[in-house]
Formats: C-alpha cells, sequence, structure tokens
C-alpha cells in the first residue's frame, strides 16, 4: 500500500510565487523537483477534491487536454525563468498526442521536459506521466517578450 499522499510534498525548487506563472486555477504546475541544464521536471497535485472534476465533466469527470498543454508550457516557461528569461512568457505554437485519460483517481501529474533555446524561442518537449502511465506528450515553443510598457 502507498503512503504517499500522507508525506508531506517537497519544496518547489522556484518559488512560483515569484515568477511570471498565472495564479489561482490557472496555475498548473504544483511544484518543480528538477531543473539541470536543457531537463525540468515538476508536478501538478491532483486528487479527488480538485476543482476541475465538479466542471470537466461532472458525470464522467476527466482532466482536460487543454491543461496539459498549459501545464507543459508553464513547465517550459519555468525552465526559462530559471534561465533568467524575464519579461511575458507566450506559447506560439503547441502541439498534443494524448495516450490515456487522466480522471478523478490521480494523485498527481509528474511532467518531464527537455528544453532547447534558440535567440528569444524555446522549445520544449514534455512528457505527462499519471501514476508512471505516460499520458500525454507536448511539444510546444515559447517566447518571452520584453516587460509590458506600464
Amino acid at each position: 500500500m502507498s503512503h504517499a499522499s500522507t508525506l508531506p510534498s517537497p519544496p518547489s525548487l522556484i518559488d512560483l510565487e515569484a515568477t511570471f506563472l498565472p495564479v489561482a486555477q490557472m496555475r498548473q504546475i504544483t511544484r518543480v523537483t528538477a531543473i539541470e541544464g536543457g531537463a525540468i521536471e515538476g508536478e501538478v497535485d491532483l486528487g479527488p477534491d480538485h476543482w476541475v472534476w465538479r466542471q470537466h465533466f461532472p458525470t464522467d469527470p476527466i482532466y482536460p487536454g487543454t491543461l496539459l498543454i498549459e501545464a507543459a508550457g508553464q513547465l517550459i516557461a519555468l525552465w526559462a525563468w530559471g534561465q533568467g528569461q524575464r519579461g511575458r512568457p507566450r506559447l506560439v505554437r503547441t502541439g498534443a498526442e494524448f495516450h490515456s485519460p487522466v480522471g478523478q483517481w490521480a494523485p498527481s501529474l509528474v511532467l518531464k521536459g527537455e528544453v532547447k533555446r534558440r535567440r528569444n524561442l524555446n522549445f520544449g518537449s514534455v512528457q505527462i506521466f499519471s501514476e508512471a502511465t505516460l499520458v500525454a506528450t507536448v511539444e510546444a515553443v515559447l517566447v518571452v517578450l520584453g516587460p509590458a510598457n506600464v
């Protein structure tokens, strides 16, 4: 029997509150667990009480593919942040393959990304796992635009 849900979660290696990620329900990444070179890993806490299950779809709860893509984009943005990029992150291209559904039984998602930077573009490939099952592969290009003029 697994006791992973009763153990405290490790802290994030990047202070998510200090980054340019969205807030509240739009923030998909719960913590960054590894970042080295072009690799980054993160987690999304789910569990049976996650807000998405009541909304998508109440009688057949499933984690939306759009939020899997968003989580992958946010992981790439956090890699860019870790590399010192500041400004306004924008996904400019995405593509995804969905391999297995994520249902209400899933305690969390694990994202493993590889990112390469060319000039101001960040090319990422992110694999998303639920309980060691590959559920999605996302390819994305993220640009970090200069700070907004206020």
